[in-house]
């Protein structure tokens, strides 16, 4: 049968007018369904994704400033004359000298020089002082004597002669003179027996503060030390200064109640951290703010107190010389969800903001889109307010991709040790 004897379809048009199609179109749509049912048909791969599980995570907007410990008083010991070291401080129960690291209470003797020479000296100052007592008593009678006979002389009138009268005089002189010179020697007798009083106390080191530490030890018993040498650096850790500098936007008088979080004032609590006592934190006391900056740094010099923690062992938590973390403006640190910027997009309004969740249907992972409610920014991330959105807690939400992503797109998510540009380059 021919073509031209098949009569053609009629189908009524929407505007009424019949419109015919030819049998052989109708034949050649036919044979290509026909032909297109043999072939495999071609489904688009999953498109690679990187999710984040939506968890509360510490939104850290504190300041933070390393910051170095220092011990709070420390002190140098040297013998103020030289002489050799009879002896040591040896801690009870220890069969040793004194070390480094030994803590030592006030008023111990820390070391002590030979006291053979220095006895000596202060014995023969005694001896000198007590000859010269003696002396000017003597004098002062000898001047006393004198003083009767001439007073005599002058209440006699005629019986004596005026050489006799003279020579009371002169010995009278003599005597005050004698007595001025002793007293002028036991003066300095004096002086010198209140040196070698000096010396010989001073021939022992005392510890002048509770709770010393030495830090520093530089003599030996049996050395012979020269005067002014040191001996002993002490050093008190029971409290210890965290010093550090901060510039001058926070230690102003804000005008603004929210900014007051990040401003430093003497009296104020400041938490600080280290690597050293990992996990814990501790509390220090701000007591002292340079009047003036630091000519070179232009900051100025902070410095916070607080106690020193005792360990197990006798020792202490902080020790001079460590690197602390000082955080200021904790109190607007808090947990919160947060989110890549890069996965939020814009939804079908202008004000509608969304996020592709990925979720699990019919065996297969794909992406449904997700209205979002923002609140603050963090760096390069954003706030999600759970209230208002259409998250939850433990979502997974598309965070990168290479691709556009649509409602219901198949997707295959990334783990993150497989995500790399170069794996979403190639996925692409």
């Amino acid at each position: 049968m021919k073509t031209s004897d098949v009569e053609p379809f009629r189908a009524p048009s929407r505007l009424g007018t019949p419109v015919y199609l030819s049998c052989s179109l109708g034949c050649l749509f036919l044979g290509a369904a026909v032909s297109g049912c043999d072939e495999p048909r071609v489904e688009r791969a999953p498109v690679p994704v990187r999710a984040k599980v939506l968890t509360p995570e510490d939104a850290v907007v504190s300041s933070r400033f390393s910051a170095s410990v220092e011990p709070l008083q420390t002190t140098d010991l040297a013998f103020k004359l030289h002489g050799t070291v009879q002896r040591l401080h040896r801690p009870s129960g220890l069969d040793r000298d004194v070390q480094v690291g030994d803590v030592l209470a006030k008023g111990t003797v820390i070391a002590e020089l030979d006291e053979g020479d220095l006895r000596r000296a202060k014995a023969g100052a005694e001896a000198r002082v007590a000859q010269l007592d003696a002396r000017v008593a003597t004098a002062r009678d000898s001047l006393e004597i004198a003083t009767r006979v001439l007073v005599r002389f002058e209440e006699t009138s005629g019986s004596v002669s005026e050489v006799a009268r003279d020579d009371a005089a002169a010995k009278r002189v003599a005597a005050a003179g004698e007595l001025a010179s002793a007293e002028h020697a036991l003066a300095d007798a004096r002086v010198q027996l209140d040196q070698a009083s000096d010396d010989y106390v001073n021939r022992q080191l005392i510890v002048p503060f509770d709770n010393a530490t030495v830090a520093e030890k530089r003599i030996e018993s049996g050395e012979r030390k020269a005067a002014h040498e040191v001996a002993f650096r002490l050093i008190d850790i029971s409290k210890v200064h965290v010093t550090f500098g901060v510039t001058d936007t926070m230690i102003g008088d804000p005008a603004f109640g929210w900014s007051a979080a990040d401003r430093i004032h003497l009296g104020q609590r400041i938490r600080i951290t280290a690597d050293a006592f990992e996990g814990r934190a501790l509390e220090a006391v701000v007591t002292k703010i340079a009047p003036q900056a630091d000519a070179q740094t232009r900051t100025f010099l902070t410095e916070l107190t607080l106690t020193n923690p005792a360990l197990s062992d006798g020792q202490r938590l902080l020790r001079p010389g460590m690197i602390v973390t000082v955080h200021i403006g904790t109190e607007n640190d808090r947990r919160v969800m947060l989110l890549p910027m890069a996965a939020i997009h814009r939804g079908r309004s202008a004000d509608e903001l969304i996020v592709y969740e990925a979720v699990t249907e019919d065996g297969h992972e794909v992406v449904r889109a997700r209205k979002v409610a923002l609140g603050g920014v963090y760096d390069n991330q954003v706030e999600v307010v759970l209230a208002g959105s259409e998250l939850r807690q433990g979502s997974r939400v598309v965070v990168t991709t290479a691709e556009r992503l649509t409602d219901g797109a198949h997707v295959r998510v990334l783990r993150e040790s497989n995500l790399s540009p170069a794996t979403l380059s190639e996925a692409k």
